[in-house]
């Protein structure tokens, strides 16, 4: 559910794939930390990484670089945005709200997701 096959050896992530990989900050690793796959960085080249969200350090935004880009062969797959918590999409889902990220391949994908997934937590929640 979460990989696509792109050719005999190389697989793809979808967006809304969380992911573990490193964040790079001018060019230094700043650790490893969860993200949210966005797309591909260049959608004809699958080998030349992703574009992330790093969720857990505030809303996307490319000033205190919560956006960022991770090698095809770095991230880690943790699940998908639809194993988190109500509130978590909720959160994300907000933040994703009030920042246009539109132009970001893959952003639709991610915030449909989201929101499909909190809507049928909370139907969940209230037993609709």
């Amino acid at each position: 559910m979460t990989v696509a096959t792109a050719s005999a050896t190389q697989t793809v992530l979808e967006p809304g794939t969380v992911v573990r990989t490193p964040r790079y900050e001018e060019g230094k690793n700043t650790g490893v930390r969860r993200a949210i796959v966005l797309g591909l960085w260049d959608e004809k080249e699958p080998k030349d990484g992703y574009k992330v969200w790093f969720y857990t350090l505030g809303a996307p935004s490319f000033a205190p670089k919560t956006l960022g880009m991770a090698f095809a062969k770095e991230p880690i797959v943790v699940g998908t945005v639809e194993e988190m918590s109500e509130r978590t999409l909720v959160r994300l889902y907000l933040q994703l709200r009030d920042y246009n990220l539109r132009s970001l391949a893959g952003y639709g994908a991610v915030e449909y997701r989201i929101q499909k997934a909190g809507l049928r937590l909370r139907a969940l929640r209230r037993g609709q």
